[in-house]
């Protein structure tokens, strides 16, 4: 059952990141940012982000990253608010993982009416103790 519901929800966080804003920072040269849009990986094949508010303002936030490369990765979702200049963290959290292949995680919290929300997922891919890749996409904007 779980094999089959992995699938569709790395599908689902694609399709709902698709007009997301992308940063991607490398240790490699050829790297980095060009207007906060391009993205040249090394080690990452995707990043997404995701977020959805029901009725009662729990808002599911949502991440995931596939690695190309036999290394150990984590994954930071901070929960953003509008502030009316540019965006103030309401929460995180952070999960770390082992090996090649797709990671994702999924966490929850009830936000406050009034305001615009988003996700912003940030993928580290670690080598040792030396991070050699970070990349960040923010979902869409919601509102509550």
């Amino acid at each position: 059952m779980r094999k089959k519901i992995v699938p569709v929800v790395l599908a689902f966080l694609l399709i709902i990141t698709v007009n997301a804003s992308v940063y991607a920072d490398s240790g490699s040269s050829g790297n980095g940012i060009n207007g906060g849009q391009q993205v040249n990986y090394v080690y990452l094949s995707a990043i997404g982000s995701g977020l959805s508010i029901n009725t009662s303002g729990y808002a599911t936030c949502s991440g995931y990253l596939i690695l190309l490369e036999d290394y150990n990765s984590s994954l930071t979702l901070t929960l953003q608010r509008s502030n009316g200049s540019g965006w103030s963290d309401v929460t995180s959290w952070s999960q770390s993982f082992t090996s090649m292949g797709s990671h994702s995680m999924q966490k929850g919290y009830y936000v406050s009416s009034g305001y615009s929300y988003r996700v912003l997922t940030t993928a580290k891919v670690i080598n040792g103790s030396t991070v050699i890749e970070t990349a960040s996409v923010s979902s869409p904007i919601q509102q509550y």
